[in-house]
């Protein structure tokens, strides 16, 4: 009689730790997709900051540190873009070639909402950290920027002693505009 009880409180003992076990690897699984989707709009997020400091710099020649500035620059500033029409290696066609004035909203961020382009999302309620600044590389004076995600979702890239540093694009010690996801 006592073996059946202790069987019966075995099998219900290793039923418990079975389900345990299967909530703490799905769970785990559950984390990592959540970490993925996040971190997949924090990317996006950062691009665009990228693609907007890079047209800023061309146009100004530096880099900028403040958001409002940016903001205010995607809205009202212009690219030139070169349009050609036709084959200017045929000799049988018109090849023209016209240079263009666009607006940087419409051409490049059209349907990307600019003002919050600064915040980290999804919350979208913590800023990005904009950093601008000039580095001396190869005796040259060089213009560099900074972005940095100042609460990773991951905790693991909240932990600063882990191989997987907080998300980037930028580096304001050398001219490097890429992004540490890569």
């Amino acid at each position: 009689m006592v073996n059946n009880i202790l069987k019966v409180i075995f099998f219900l003992l290793a039923c418990l730790f079975a389900y345990l076990l299967y909530r703490s690897v799905k769970g785990e699984i559950e984390y990592r997709a959540e970490v993925d989707r996040v971190e997949d709009m924090v990317i996006t997020k950062l691009e665009k900051i990228r693609e907007a400091e890079l047209i800023y710099k061309d146009q100004r020649g530096e880099f900028t540190s403040d958001y409002d500035t940016l903001i205010n620059f995607i809205k009202t500033g212009n690219i030139q873009i070169v349009v050609e029409y036709g084959d200017k290696d045929d000799s049988t066609s018109v090849y023209t070639r016209q240079v263009k004035k666009v607006s940087i909203l419409d051409s490049m961020f059209k349907n990307f909402a600019v003002d919050s382009i600064a915040f980290v999302p999804p919350a979208d309620t913590a800023k990005f950290i904009l950093l601008a600044s000039r580095v001396i590389q190869g005796n040259v004076e060089v213009p560099v920027f900074q972005v940095t995600d100042p609460w990773p979702f991951d905790r693991q890239r909240r932990n600063p002693n882990h191989p997987k540093k907080a998300l980037q694009v930028g580096s304001i010690s050398e001219a490097s505009y890429t992004g540490n996801w890569k």
